[in-house]
């Protein structure tokens, strides 16, 4: 006689498999959120890479704000263009750059520009190029979060060069995850400098003590405090789907450079008067309540401007990360900064020359936070130190964290036709059929090329990538 499944067999069966479950889901979910972490850090890495590859070029560091000034929007961008843009052509994005350094005709409205643009805040879908997104500036652990947009078919095409896709077809998002490092000063810190004020340069030299200062230009030789000590860039929560305000900036707080706590009360209050613009929200804005911050509140506070306006704000970093953000230091390591970092007494003022602020040359007001941000107060972090923990590199690490990701290394790359026409940097997603390559760009149109049409360097790549993709698939887990 055969015997059956019983109720209790079934109810114990449920019972088992719902424990298993509930003790499997909690790791998995941790893995992929390490994965996201180390996608972050990677990009911040690469940020590293072009700012060093940057100052070799030029025997400078890019400056906060840059460009053409004086004249109307869209005639000149104001002064107001980022680091990011200058590290564009070492990000292997050549082709914007061009259009961006190049005067520049509007696809949709026939409209010129000149080289370098209109100011960041001009409509995008008339100036495409800062409608421009590419992976480097975008942390998988915030896109998570930004608003979802219906599924629809892939765009495929059989070239490299980019088809002319319809408004609305691509995301308009223009949004930046990483931002700058301004360091410790409160009074100030978003003005354009006028290098002919001597009041202002006096209070330049006194208060501006980060990386990046306004659109003055740093060198390499200006961190006396050592390239490992001093933090060049972190990163910041943009607008997305229910983000509980975290991208938002309060604004008309009096006082705010003097007590740079009071953005913390001010941000959590029920009457917040709100900027209309908000963090990483424009990726070729270098001002600094957009695309900076200073270590003076702890990382994941808020940022909030001074009823000076934004000339004068506070900006903290922050990230969707378990109680911390990622930081690149100059000398292009990655390291974890725990919100729990001393950050000293948030209450005081900076450093400046007004006689209500801390005295030029003083120790940072805000404890190993502040310091960190300083880049020639000659203060030294001991070493080790358990508030910073290195990322894990090396390729150890590096197969570790792709397997939890998912994907092979060294994926993306710049491809390149035979007659050197067109370039696309995409990731290689398969080989179809020994003839075809398919490629996937930042913006998910896959591009199905005969491998033919590649540049002999390239086709090899492909094929090299494509077996490496297979070995990886096959390797044991």
């Amino acid at each position: 006689m055969k015997s059956k499944l019983t109720l209790t067999d079934l109810i114990i069966v449920g019972v088992v498999a719902s424990v298993g479950f509930s003790l499997l889901l909690p790791a998995v979910l941790r893995q992929r959120a390490a994965a996201r972490s180390f996608h972050c850090a990677t990009n911040l890495k690469t940020l590293g890479l072009a700012m060093h590859n940057y100052h070799a070029a030029f025997r400078q560091l890019p400056p906060g704000l840059g460009g053409t000034v004086g004249g109307e929007d869209d005639t000149s961008n104001q002064g107001r263009l980022g680091p990011t843009v200058a590290l564009t052509p070492f990000l292997d994005e050549q082709a914007l750059w061009e259009k961006i350094a190049n005067p520049y005709v509007s696809p949709k409205t026939g409209k010129q520009f000149p080289a370098m643009g209109p100011a960041p805040w001009y409509d995008s879908a008339e100036y495409t190029p800062w409608l421009s997104v590419f992976s480097t500036l975008r942390c998988p652990d915030d896109t998570k979060k930004q608003v979802e947009v219906p599924e629809r078919e892939p765009i495929v095409v059989t070239t490299l060069a980019m088809p002319e896709l319809p408004r609305g077809m691509i995301g308009s998002t223009t949004l930046c995850n990483y931002v700058f490092c301004y360091g410790d000063g409160t009074y100030l810190m978003g003005e354009m400098i006028d290098v002919n004020d001597a009041d202002v340069v006096r209070r330049v030299r006194a208060g501006m003590r980060g990386a990046f200062c306004g659109n003055q230009q740093m060198k390499f030789r200006d961190f006396l405090d050592g390239l490992s000590n001093t933090i060049a860039m972190s990163e910041t929560i943009t607008p997305g789907e229910n983000d509980a305000k975290e991208s938002h900036i309060a604004q008309g707080i009096k006082g705010l450079s003097l007590n740079p706590s009071l953005c913390l009360e001010a941000h959590d209050g029920e009457h917040a008067d709100w900027w209309n613009v908000r963090r990483g929200s424009r990726w070729a804005d270098g001002a600094l309540a957009i695309s900076g911050f200073q270590t003076v509140l702890p990382p994941n506070s808020p940022t909030c401007l001074s009823d000076l306006g934004m000339e004068d704000p506070t900006a903290s970093a922050s990230s969707r990360h378990v109680d911390g953000v990622h930081a690149l230091m100059l000398d292009g390591r990655v390291v974890y900064i725990s919100d729990s970092i001393d950050c000293g007494d948030s209450t005081q003022p900076g450093v400046s020359t007004g006689e209500d602020y801390a005295l030029p040359g003083s120790q940072s007001p805000y404890g190993v936070w502040g310091a960190l941000g300083t880049r020639a107060s000659r203060e030294v972090l001991p070493n080790p130190n358990p508030d910073l923990a290195p990322v894990e590199t090396g390729p150890v690490g590096n197969q570790r964290r792709r397997a939890q990701e998912g994907i092979p290394g060294n994926s993306w790359a710049t491809w390149t036709d035979r007659d050197g026409k067109h370039h696309l940097k995409a990731k290689i997603n398969r080989i179809i059929d020994r003839e075809t390559v398919e490629l996937e760009d930042s913006k998910g149109i896959l591009h199905r090329v005969p491998l033919n049409t590649l540049s002999d360097r390239h086709i090899i790549m492909a094929v090299m990538m494509h077996e490496s993709q297979l070995e990886a698939a096959s390797a044991p887990k």
